[in-house]
């Protein structure tokens, strides 16, 4: 309707406009073709260059999908150095969009170009940032580089995000902050705030929304993952975007090795790899790669672990891809490990060591993922305080997954070293999790260690949220959405002191003392009520 009207209207500077404006829309289409055209009249019918500019700036956005980043990158650096001066604000955009660029491809001269040009679109000659501008350019330089990020912009996310409650597009910007600087519990819950009202403002995941699934990843729950990466790639299949594609099948080959499926594994993550240049993409070249190196893992296959871990890091120590290549640390020294490769992974490990100086906000997480790397490689008399200093680290705690991952290992080696009474604590910790996270093949492998020292594994006990009254349980999902005691009483006809008087008695029960464990509570009880669907319908993640 917009680009009819500007062919009706009788005046130029109108009618361009209207094509800007339908190009704009059109980039919630999905469809760069479309985008492309609509940029292209624009651009013939003005002579304006900040007009074409700014319909430059939406093929760019639209370009961030697909696999072309180098194209996609040089298109919007040069449209924000142009709209520096007359549009800040679009500029801004155009840099933010660059930064999700960045991102995909782990490209570090790009995050110079970013850094160059940030302050020229931030200070413009008498011009005052607003708000969202001022955002823009907080979360371009901490896509760019997390480890440079102000540590005051941390502190206000929460803020940032309360006040943004009904803007999916900002929510998804600040929960795509909050995950690079391992604030997960956080990024998940504003994740959860936009999707609530994103499917009304239209299908793409814009500012990095599609990395939801990694941060619903780490922080345990699988089946909000998988949905994830399943609308994800569903979006991406109709609209033709390759690399959309491409994340989405990486992502899900992660998931698909971490419960046990490792046919789906390898299936899934090389899809994601046919679909993309290594050198434009490492985000995708790392999560595929870490994929099928714990498939390997899983097979007992060290070697062509060792392999796939590998392409992860240099012999320096540098990541492949800036964030994404650090979780994978401990596996690779792990499997380095069992194949006698110590020397070549503690030279790695050394040049991560060597960089927490300069991490910034993710340096506790490396932190802990060294010291598990370090009780992986250590004569068998240093190991044990590595472990301990891990574990106290509270960004693994975090990670449900991560966390467990260490016990077990810690657990092994104290049975290995027949301290087995020490060894039976963490192990069963670790079980517990494995099971919750249905992450069959590590189950497994903690339910033998239990057994060779001594423990017996009998059923599963009741699930704690089963245990609850029907009128507690629902007043506990309520709960968990955020609901008030008042606003619980008036959906299910009660008085807010017979809603306190039934959380009062569920705490004890569900193990947890403050309200915020309660959204623990449900995602840990849809995880498992997703498998039992999964399993009841022969079918796996």
């Amino acid at each position: 309707m917009l680009e009819r009207a500007a062919d009706l209207h009788p005046d130029r500077g109108e009618s361009t406009r209207l094509l800007a404006a339908a190009t704009s829309a059109a980039v919630l289409t999905g469809r760069l073709d479309s985008v492309e055209r609509l940029a292209a009249r624009t651009r013939a019918g003005t002579d304006d260059p900040t007009a074409a500019a700014l319909a430059a700036l939406q093929v760019g956005r639209l370009m961030t999908l697909t696999s072309s980043h180098s194209a996609a990158f040089g298109l919007l650096t040069r449209t924000a150095a142009v709209l520096t001066d007359t549009e800040p604000a679009a500029a801004l955009e155009a840099l933010a969009a660059a930064a999700v660029v960045r991102f995909y491809s782990g490209d570090a001269a790009q995050s110079h170009e970013i850094e160059r040009l940030l302050p020229l679109a931030s200070a413009p000659d008498g011009h005052r940032l607003g708000e969202r501008e001022t955002l823009l350019a907080d979360w371009a330089g901490v896509v760019a580089r997390p480890d440079a990020a102000d540590a005051r912009f941390a502190l206000r996310l929460p803020a940032l995000a309360a006040d943004a409650r009904e803007e999916p597009r900002t929510l998804i910007l600040l929960a795509t902050a909050a995950w690079l600087l391992d604030e997960t519990e956080l990024a998940a819950s504003t994740y959860d705030a936009a999707f609530v009202s994103w499917t009304s403002q239209g299908p793409l995941p814009d500012g990095l929304g599609g990395v939801a699934a990694l941060t619903y990843l780490d922080q345990g729950r699988w089946a909000r993952a998988q949905t994830a990466c399943a609308e994800l790639a569903a979006v991406a299949s109709s609209a033709g975007l390759d690399h959309a594609s491409a994340c989405a099948a990486a992502t899900e080959a992660l998931l698909c090795a971490l419960r046990g499926d490792m046919a789906g594994a390898r299936t899934r993550a090389r899809y994601a790899l046919s679909l993309v240049d290594p050198r434009e993409s490492r985000s995708v070249l790392v999560l595929a790669h870490r994929a099928l190196g714990t498939a390997a893992t899983v097979e007992g296959d060290h070697e062509a672990a060792q392999q796939h871990y590998r392409v992860l890091f240099d012999d320096r120590g540098n990541p492949t891809h800036y964030h994404l290549s650090y979780p994978a640390l401990p596996e690779l020294a792990a499997a380095a490990a069992r194949v006698g490769r110590r020397e070549e992974a503690t030279r790695i490990v050394d040049g991560v060591e060597r960089s927490l100086a300069d991490a910034g906000a993710p340096a506790p997480r490396r932190a802990a993922l060294v010291r598990l790397s370090r009780a992986a490689l250590a004569p068998a008399e240093e190991a044990e305080h590595h472990f301990t200093a891990a574990l106290e680290n509270p960004a693994l705690a975090r990670r449900p997954f991560e966390r467990a991952q260490a016990l077990l290992a810690y657990g092994e080696w104290l049975r290995r070293r027949r301290r087995i009474s020490d060894a039976r604590a963490p192990l069963a910790d670790a079980e517990t999790v494995f099971r919750r996270l249905a992450a069959q093949p590590w189950v497994a492998r903690a339910q033998s260690e239990l057994r060779a020292s001594g423990a017996r594994i009998g059923t599963t006990k009741p699930d704690a949220f089963a245990g609850l009254t029907p009128q507690q349980q629902q007043i506990v999902r309520l709960a968990a959405l955020g609901l008030t005691n008042r606003e619980v009483a008036e959906k299910l006809y009660l008085s807010p002191r017979t809603v306190s008087s039934h959380l009062y008695r569920a705490f004890p029960k569900l193990g947890i003392t403050v309200r915020s464990q309660l959204r623990h509570v449900v995602d840990a009880m849809t995880d498992d009520e997703d498998v039992g669907r999964d399993t009841d319908a022969g079918g796996g993640a």
